[in-house]
């Protein structure tokens, strides 16, 4: 089902963007790999390559519209238009809203939500041409139950959630789906960052999250476009 089918994963170099764009790699996918660090970035497509997979490493600013305007330059000279768009990239920083700064505050709307919306805005014309694509945004369970110290960042994964439900409804007469993906404590760099290596093993994993994707675009996720799933260990 998704041999050849072209995915970007945005947040790729770590963690669960790392994962999804693995596991979409083990599914005989043409995965484009987007984040910030270069390095990490460079090394996971070597590692891939190596294994065969057919990917495509951009090192981009999400959080700048033009470099997103080039990134689909760069994807469309290598695989054409795109079926799946993965928003997964985001940031957080740990601080009482009175002590955060314009700048923090921006950063984390930057990159969590104006990306977000640039980035559909960009790939989803080509999907509503041609009747087809899948778009599934990375939420957190903090969006359903807001984290103190983490107001801001909480308060756009819940605007993740709206976005997905409302977009649904615009681009649902021209077969495009869209699905939130909203995962409980994953264990990642950021989560680590965040709250400390305690409890890891009341974590979930990023492999399990990409196995979620997974099952979504195969229709296997039991809900439908527009709605959310909330992933928690059992």
């Amino acid at each position: 089902m998704l041999q050849d089918k072209v995915v970007v994963v945005t947040g790729a170099s770590r963690g669960i963007g790392k994962a999804i764009a693995q596991a979409f790699c083990a599914q005989q996918a043409r995965v484009v790999l987007v984040a910030r660090s270069i390095g990490e970035l460079e090394e996971l497509e070597d590692s891939l390559l190596a294994s065969g997979a057919d990917v495509l490493a951009v090192p981009t600013d999400i959080s700048q519209p033009t470099a997103i305007q080039e990134l689909q330059r760069e994807i469309r000279r290598h695989y054409g238009t795109i079926d799946i768009l993965i928003n997964n990239a985001a940031v957080a920083v740990l601080k009482p809203l009175v002590e955060s700064s314009t700048t923090e505050r921006a950063m984390m709307i930057d990159v969590n939500l104006h990306a977000m919306f640039d980035l559909t805005q960009t790939f989803l014309p080509e999907m509503i041409e041609r009747h087809s694509g899948i778009i599934i945004n990375i939420s957190a369970a903090v969006a359903r139950n807001g984290y103190p110290n983490l107001a801001v960042y909480s308060a756009t994964k819940a605007a993740i959630i709206t976005f997905g439900e409302a977009l649904s409804k615009e681009v649902r007469r021209y077969g495009v789906q869209v699905y939130t993906i909203c995962p409980h404590g994953v264990d990642t760099t950021l989560y680590r960052n965040l709250f400390g290596a305690t409890g890891q093993d009341k974590l979930l994993t990023p492999e399990a999250i990409a196995q979620t994707v997974l099952k979504v675009v195969a229709g296997e996720g039991g809900i439908r476009s527009g709605q959310m799933l909330e992933v928690a260990l059992s």
